[in-house]
């Protein structure tokens, strides 16, 4: 009991462990196997099943013909957590009528069932079965007893489950933001080596312009004590600093941030699975920021293409002239373009739309029309 216990808590964190315990309950009650079912009987999806030796192909058939059937159609008003056995809802006699019989439990030889409903929202359930075969009979006062006793443990595991998800699923979402912000991003511990980059900082480093391993270095010596430095003071509680890094073609200046860690946002960190952050960097490529796309400002701002591509090209170092030029416009098309676009940007001129052009590049948009 004790092994069953911890293998049903174990399987919140690692799901593949489901199939153990179902296959464990099932050697307790002298059952055929078990399964464990996330479904919804009105869509008629399962949109996750563990099975515990039972047979796969009943299970598939189970799924594409009979989700509605006599047991599930029973449990539908069952309150959450009460073990209901299939007898006490179907006389085996009436089970036998139906193809559910015929096509899934009688190849495996199974004729009863024990159910718990373990979570309910809305039309989707939890469905977790321990089947018995016809020769053993129905569930005795023991193995009912035993199965009650487990439904509470059974129900906070699949609960804790969920929750887990839902924070791996909110982890990973945040290691995609990061991901898509044209700044790289760089953690690193309390020796200065490198935790954690992001996708932009792993660029950087494929070009040559950074080394990330083990501590966060460039190709240019000079530079590399520069950074080094930083880190130490952070890293001691200072200030940290602002560094300008040459690219690896040395045709432009990469901008390197370091800054000390907080115990809150390190906090923040552990709690994405980063431990022991003390110190980031945040590299700004101009290279990557001018990368803002119309759609974005179409999208924000409600220009129209024709203003965000002028809005996109006057802001891309050029005279009214030249970004005329480039559009096939003429230059008072050009300022006409512009003053609707300081209008809806509320920027009012060419410095304000230039920072919140800059702002916007900070993060990459897929698909993006920069012209």
């Amino acid at each position: 009991m004790d092994r069953i216990l911890d293998l049903i808590y174990d399987a919140a964190g690692e799901h593949e462990l489901w199939p153990a315990v179902l296959t464990a309950i099932a050697d307790l009650t002298q059952s055929e196997g078990g399964i464990l079912f996330g479904q919804s009987l009105a869509a008629e999806q399962v949109y996750f099943d563990f099975n515990g030796r039972l047979n796969q192909e009943c299970s598939r058939i189970y799924q594409e013909r009979h989700m509605q059937n006599p047991w599930s159609l029973a449990m539908e008003q069952q309150p959450v957590g009460h073990l209901v056995l299939s007898d006490e809802v179907v006389a085996l006699g009436d089970l036998k009528k139906s193809g559910f019989y015929d096509d899934v439990l009688q190849p495996q030889g199974i004729g009863h069932n024990a159910m718990i409903a373990l979570a309910a929202r809305d039309d989707f359930r939890v469905a977790f079965n321990i089947c018995r075969s016809k020769s053993r009979g129905e569930f005795e006062t023991t193995e009912r007893k035993l199965l009650e006793a487990l439904a509470p443990h059974l129900r906070r595991s699949v609960t804790l489950g969920f929750k887990l998800t839902g924070y791996r699923a909110l982890r990973n979402a945040a290691f995609d933001v990061i991901d898509k912000l044209s700044d790289g991003v760089v953690v690193m511990g309390l020796h200065g080596r490198v935790l954690f980059a992001n996708r932009a900082a792993c660029s950087l480093e494929a070009e040559g312009t950074l080394k990330l391993k083990p501590s966060i270095a460039t190709w240019s010596p000079a530079h590399s004590r520069r950074l080094a430095s930083l880190v130490r003071s952070a890293l001691a509680g200072g200030a940290g600093g602002t560094a300008s890094v040459p690219s690896s073609d040395r045709t432009r200046l990469i901008t390197v941030v370091v800054v000390g860690l907080r115990s809150r946002e390190v906090s923040s960190l552990s709690w994405v699975h980063i431990s022991d952050g003390a110190c980031a960097a945040f590299i700004i490529d101009p290279l990557q920021r001018d990368t803002v796309g119309a759609q974005q400002l179409m999208d924000a701002y409600g220009l129209t293409k024709a203003e965000a591509r002028v809005a996109v090209t006057a802001c891309s170092g050029r005279t009214t002239a030249e970004a005329g030029l480039a559009l096939g416009l003429s230059p008072n098309t050009v300022k006409t373009h512009l003053r609707r676009v300081f209008a809806k940007t509320d920027t009012g001129g060419h410095a304000g739309l230039a920072a919140l052009l800059a702002t916007l590049g900070v993060v990459k948009a897929a698909g993006k029309e920069t012209t």
